[in-house]
């Protein structure tokens, strides 16, 4: 099997999509990444590159033997995420002329042409990495919005709705320092997405949002505990390696937004499995709780430890967690892999607690919390910064 032999020798947009095992969504894709940069870059050369992880259902044949209009281009990467997005990203410098890079998740269901357009206009404007804003329900994306939005926003001070996001837009520049720069643990897989933020906020680039609408993809419960600690454990190495950057006086930011959006959205019911999120809770705060005790300090242990007993309501305020959160940042003298560990339980009896409190809430309401949380990390930094300790 080939790849098409008509392809860009100079293409200025690349769309880029990681894939394993993606066969009963591919098709679909990458026809309608097709019709956005047909109908809203004609005058560009684009192609579209399938970065595959070795699917083993077929995901390269329906990729080649779809038929569009955009040339496309097959490449072979090793396993992990992050590891297709490397080889992405070396594909894309290897290219000259490239002068845009749009990513988007395999899995996303919910592309429209539109998403093609909203992300490449603000790099072909000059700004080097454009993040999306969704309309997602509050039950998706927990990590996104209880740890890496709420630490973007209070620990870095730059106020980006989905910093941990699979489609974004980036410029050449963007591309060239993500690539070149060590990537921490857990990178190559699931961490891929917050090294890529970190990346341009720690650079000082210039950092754009824009609206897609509703993001609509596969379950992602099942491998949520391994999502997590990659997730964590690159996010806490990153932090370490750049206390000069966060650690004193904050540069913080509101990006521009493009493409502003305030039609309502109906969303795909969202299954929480709420007793066996709470076993796991219960089981690993047992397993870790030497290091829990070691970071967030006794009195907080004890406080923790009361909610964690069997028959005890398992609850995690907004300010407790937020405390929790800032004590994990500051490390305690613990590795990034044991921190991610050891914070996973707290974070299972936080989204549970977010969850009960917006049962019978309606979704601006909940997102309104997830907002107000991240403002609340950010207006107490300073003090949580330097005084974690107490907690």
């Amino acid at each position: 099997m080939r790849s098409p032999k008509i392809k860009p020798r100079k293409p200025d947009i690349i769309v880029g999509i990681p894939t394993l095992n993606e066969a009963d969504n591919i098709g679909h894709l990458i026809k309608v990444v097709d019709e956005g940069l047909c109908r809203y870059f004609p005058d560009k050369k684009a192609l579209i590159v399938d970065a595959d992880s070795n699917s083993s259902d077929g995901t390269k044949k329906i990729f080649l033997n779809t038929k569009t209009k955009t040339p496309k281009y097959y490449l072979k990467t090793p396993p992990g995420k992050g590891a297709g997005l490397k080889s992405l990203f070396e594909y894309f410098l290897s290219k000259e002329s490239a002068e845009v890079l749009i990513t988007l998740d395999g899995d996303v269901t919910s592309v429209t042409p539109r998403w093609v357009r909203n992300l490449v206009t603000p790099i072909l404007k000059g700004f080097d990495h454009n993040f999306p804003i969704y309309n997602r329900h509050e039950f998706d994306g927990s990590i996104t919005n209880h740890l890496a939005y709420p630490v973007v926003r209070g620990v870095l001070g730059i106020d980006v709705r989905q910093p941990m996001a699979g489609e974004v837009g980036l410029s050449r520049k963007a591309v060239d320092r993500i690539y070149n720069r060590p990537w921490p643990m857990g990178a190559d897989k699931y961490g891929a997405d917050i090294f890529m933020a970190s990346s341009s906020i720690f650079g000082e680039l210039k950092i754009a949002e824009t609206y897609l609408g509703m993001k609509a993809h596969k379950p992602s419960q099942p491998k949520l505990d391994k999502m997590f600690e990659e997730v964590a454990a690159s996010m806490f190495e990153m932090l370490d390696e750049s206390r000069q950057f966060w650690g004193g006086t904050l540069r913080t930011r509101k990006p521009p937004i493009f493409f502003k959006d305030s039609r309502t959205t109906k969303f795909p019911e969202v299954n929480v499995d709420y007793r066996g999120i709470r076993k796991m809770a219960r089981e690993k705060f047992a397993k870790h709780k030497t290091d829990i005790k070691k970071i967030v300090g006794k009195p907080a242990f004890e406080k923790l430890e009361k909610s964690f007993r069997k028959n005890a309501n398992l609850y995690i305020s907004t300010e407790d967690w937020m405390k929790v959160v800032y004590a994990f940042v500051c490390g305690a003298g613990l590795s990034p892999i044991k921190r991610a560990r050891a914070l996973r339980p707290l974070y299972y009896a936080r989204f549970l607690s977010f969850y009960k409190d917006c049962l019978d809430v309606d979704h601006k309401l909940a997102e309104q919390g997830i907002i107000e949380q991240a403002d609340l990390f950010f207006k107490m930094r300073d003090k949580l910064i330097v005084d974690t300790e107490k907690y």
